[in-house]
């Protein structure tokens, strides 16, 4: 009866072991296989209603950027904070009056009635900001805050050309981007100053339609910052944190990829929409240009981060598996302990048969 029962007890042993063995077999082959689902569902990923509101905000900038109407509008201010007389609504004269910058020393007119360049030469009208007194990283006389603060005999003066220049964004040419003042060349076909982009803009123009006549239109869509510009990279920050308030969206990667991609469809709609009007010439927001170029920068650093992040878990979480695997071994000696011959293991058989044996025999007392 002892050797039934002895026989049983080790059947369903191994039965047991033979069991647990198969479950962690299982287990280990799950480890190779990779879950998406898991992936899809974090919370760095876009879902459907991200890739459609961010393509429709990009889009709708896009039109806002390339208005003609709101092109008209902005360049209305620039003529009444000008001093120009004209039938302007309320918010047009405000700002115009906010903005006001007749006679200031940046616009420096000649005797003759002309615009200046840096030689004080007759310079191009539609040229004028590009070659005198609106860079604000050239160094020369005419930069613009240097310019101010001697016509204004003080620190005012720097007020008076922050108010200049925005206004001049407002106009249909737009600011000259900063640092451009250092492609200045000297031309040798008329003996004045010039500068490389229009030399550039010259070219495209001719490339394109066979003539300069888009020279000043594809200058100031390349090459300028301009406020209607300006107004379609706000406004897609503002419709970007809208919707990221809306839908309770916290991860910084999630928010990195919906401005990017709004960003992104902006600007190349914009520079498709500006093709079409300029004969295959594309309009270039710099502004836009640069807010994708952030947000390509900040996509790369969160990413970066998480991964980071995620490294040092995985190393935690392997020196805890060390642990764990050092404490199973030890278990395991204590409980199967490992002989280097046969002899050994029959003798440790034995031991274990007499230790059943003597349990069983104690039980069957009681």
């Amino acid at each position: 009866m002892m050797s039934q029962a002895y026989k049983m007890a080790m059947q369903e042993s191994l039965n047991t072991i033979d069991s647990l063995e198969k479950e962690c077999k299982r287990e280990m082959e799950a480890w190779g296989v990779i879950d998406y689902s898991v992936v899809e569902k974090s919370p760095s990923s876009l879902d459907a209603w991200d890739y459609c509101f961010s393509i429709a905000i990009g889009m709708a900038c896009a039109t806002i950027t390339t208005s003609e109407q709101l092109e008209i509008y902005l360049a209305r201010i620039h003529q009444a904070a000008s001093g120009s007389t004209g039938d302007y609504s309320k918010l047009q004269v405000f700002l115009g009056k906010l903005l006001f910058h007749q006679n200031d020393a940046i616009d420096k007119i000649s005797t003759q009635k002309h615009f200046i360049d840096r030689n004080e030469d007759p310079a191009d009208v539609g040229y004028h900001r590009l070659l005198w007194g609106h860079d604000i990283f050239n160094t020369r006389n005419d930069n613009p805050f240097k310019l101010m603060i001697t016509q204004h005999h003080g620190l005012s003066g720097i007020l008076q050309a922050v108010r200049h220049l925005l206004a001049d964004t407002c106009s249909k040419q737009g600011l000259p981007l900063p640092g451009s003042s250092y492609l200045d060349y000297h031309n040798e076909d008329t003996g004045r100053i010039s500068n490389y982009l229009i030399k550039i803009s010259k070219d495209l123009s001719k490339e394109s339609v066979g003539n300069m006549r888009n020279a000043n239109l594809i200058f100031a869509h390349m090459f300028t910052v301009r406020a209607q510009d300006i107004l379609g990279g706000g406004a897609i920050a503002g419709f970007d944190a809208l919707y990221f308030k809306l839908r309770n969206i916290e991860n910084d990667v999630r928010k990195a990829q919906f401005r990017l991609i709004s960003y992104a469809v902006s600007f190349f709609g914009e520079a498709i929409i500006g093709a079409s009007r300029q004969g295959g010439i594309p309009y270039i927001n710099p502004a836009l240009a640069a807010a994708m170029f952030k947000n390509l920068v900040q996509l790369y650093y969160f990413s970066l981060k998480e991964t980071r992040q995620l490294g040092e878990h995985t190393n935690v979480l392997i020196e805890r598996n060390k642990e764990l695997e050092y404490e199973v071994n030890k278990t395991q000696e204590k409980m199967f302990p490992r002989y280097s011959n046969a002899e050994g293991y029959l003798r440790e058989l034995s031991r274990s048969q007499s230790a059943v044996d003597s349990l069983i025999e104690a039980f069957e007392e009681a």
